[in-house]
């Protein structure tokens, strides 16, 4: 269809990859981190990328970011003059009248924890599927055509300009943290032709201005609070003030989200248990569960999907489990039948991070409240304990490859990771990864050929779990995955101390494999611990 009226002053829009609703499934979204060439096509279903388009052809579901910008400019320009499109159907909008196209990316570059871990340990892998489509986007033949102002946002900006391409695409602004102050001034600018400072940097939001959303979000998004305020240095959101944001607002979105189409709800937050909390992040459960059952009551709502959580709200007070599981598992996705699962379950994502109280004291103190980080071991393991008896199965992160992490921070993290044998819960284990805008955006990500033994451990026993725990009929084909892994590529690239992790992951038993050795090949040593190495 050729461009409509002209096409429309202002666009805005996102990859493929980030515009999907995944079938309602946001977990399924980390495919798209992934290597783009060795995704296999029948997981990464067409039908994934397809255009859902409300009448007139704009998008009937965006990214929840994009529907406050959309908000906001809607006000101040008026609906005429504004769309949000699928990237595939950006010909029939932007045309000679288009002075604008605002597009939001989470992972444009594919340098993001998930992103950066598995393309480097695939270590033939190519560009992610989030970049491929991002650059897709980027080389649309409308923009090149028409040549509107190019204004790039999300929280993965920083990205593009670290990675050089701003000129390559034709960028003319990338706007960096939270934009609702700023963004109408700058579309402004674009409309009347004036030059665009190549970068903006957002500022804090105030809870009274932060805009609703007019029309349905991705996976029905709606923002229950805003900030974190653990100061975790690692991660950004923690460190910005902490909003909760009112029930009356969460609803009139949450009615926005059912009218537009969608049947789900997805409560976006740093730590669903941080709302309307108390001092030292004491969870307030009257208004937790409060939020939670009005969601639940209202007409339409099928499924409600957490984001994330923390662990020590759940040993603090057990009973938030206890009355929110009635209100949440009759809403859950996650049923018997679904996949592979034998039966119904809640999930949510929580961060374990490191067995380390070392490093847990340095870097996120404030994970462990309100109780005290040295007591990180049994928190952890009580809390899980408590999620599987009301049958909730997290998913966690755990991060090794921290800055300054010693072999005697790593076996401790192995030694948690042994106390949770056999719970039902879902590893995802990352290398740390300097972001942007954390407090250690100055230090160093670990290549693998640092890692140590007891580091590869860490990933072999977290998937190792994950087989036993979700699917263990499996395992034969993991076993000859990694066997055929190891001999032909990894032993190769990485040297004697993949065998002991590589064969763990294949299925062999911990006393046919002896001991972790502590320490590492000389020429993978960090500098330091080469004498160490010689010594083994």
């Amino acid at each position: 269809m050729p461009v409509q009226n002209g096409g429309k002053p202002i666009v805005l829009t996102a990859s493929r990859s980030e515009i999907s609703r995944y079938s309602g499934d946001p977990f399924a979204a980390f495919m798209a981190t992934f290597p783009n060439k060795w995704v296999p096509k029948i997981l990464l279903k067409d039908e994934w990328f397809e255009a859902d388009d409300l009448e007139g052809g704009q998008a009937r579901f965006v990214p929840y970011g994009l529907r406050k910008i959309e908000t906001i400019l809607v006000d101040e320009f008026g609906e005429e003059n504004v769309a949000t499109v699928h990237p595939e159907h950006l010909h029939e909008f932007v045309g000679p009248n288009t002075k604008a196209v605002g597009i939001t990316s989470m992972d444009p570059m594919g340098l993001a924890y998930v992103s950066i871990t598995y393309n480097s340990m695939i270590g033939i892998g190519g560009a992610s599927v989030d970049e491929i489509e991002f650059r897709k986007v980027m080389g649309n033949p409308a923009l090149k055509k028409y040549n509107p102002k190019i204004i790039v946002g999300g929280s993965g900006t920083w990205q593009v300009r670290d990675a050089g391409k701003v000129e390559e695409y034709g960028i003319d602004t990338l706007v960096h943290a939270e934009s609702e102050l700023i963004v109408a001034d700058l579309f402004r600018k674009a409309l009347n032709g004036e030059a665009l400072p190549r970068e903006v940097e957002g500022s804090l939001v105030p809870l009274e201005k932060i805009p609703h959303i007019s029309k349905a979000a991705s996976y029905g998004v709606v923002e229950i609070t805003r900030g974190c305020g653990r100061g975790c240095q690692f991660c950004s959101p923690t460190g910005k003030s902490r909003h909760s944001i009112p029930l009356d607002f969460i609803m009139k979105e949450v009615e926005v989200n059912i009218k537009g189409g969608s049947n789900s709800i997805f409560t976006a937050t740093e730590d669903m248990f941080i709302y309307k909390c108390g001092p030292k992040f004491v969870p307030n459960r009257e208004a937790v569960v409060k939020l939670y059952k009005s969601i639940a009551d209202y007409p339409g709502v099928e499924h409600i999907l957490l984001s994330h959580a923390s662990i020590a709200p759940v040993v603090h007070d057990p009973k938030l489990l206890e009355e929110l599981t009635p209100i949440l598992m009759p809403k859950t996705k996650y049923i018997k039948g679904f996949r592979n699962y034998t039966k119904d379950f809640v999930t949510v994502l929580f961060g374990l991070e490191t067995g380390s109280v070392r490093l847990m004291e340095k870097y996120m103190r404030g994970k462990a409240l309100p109780f005290d980080v040295k007591d990180w071991h049994e928190i952890v393991t009580q809390g899980v304990g408590i999620f599987n008896d009301y049958d909730w199965r997290p998913m966690c992160t755990i991060i090794t490859g921290w800055p300054d992490e010693k072999e005697e921070d790593t076996l401790q993290s192995l030694e948690l990771l042994d106390k949770l044998k056999g719970s039902e819960m879902f590893y995802v284990p990352l290398l740390f990864i300097p972001l942007e805008d954390s407090k250690l955006r100055e230090e160093k990500s670990m290549p693998l050929d640092y890692m140590t033994e007891s580091q590869w451990e860490i990933m072999s026993t977290c998937w190792k779990e994950n087989i036993n725990v979700w699917d263990p009929g499996k395992q034969p084909l993991f076993t000859l995955v990694a066997l055929f892994s190891y001999f032909f590529f990894y032993r190769w690239k990485h040297g004697p101390k993949i065998f002991r992790p590589m064969m763990k992951l294949a299925g062999f038993p911990d006393s046919f494999l002896g001991k972790i050795e502590r320490g590492c090949e000389p020429k993978y040593c960090q500098p330091g611990e080469e004498e160490k190495a010689k010594n083994l």
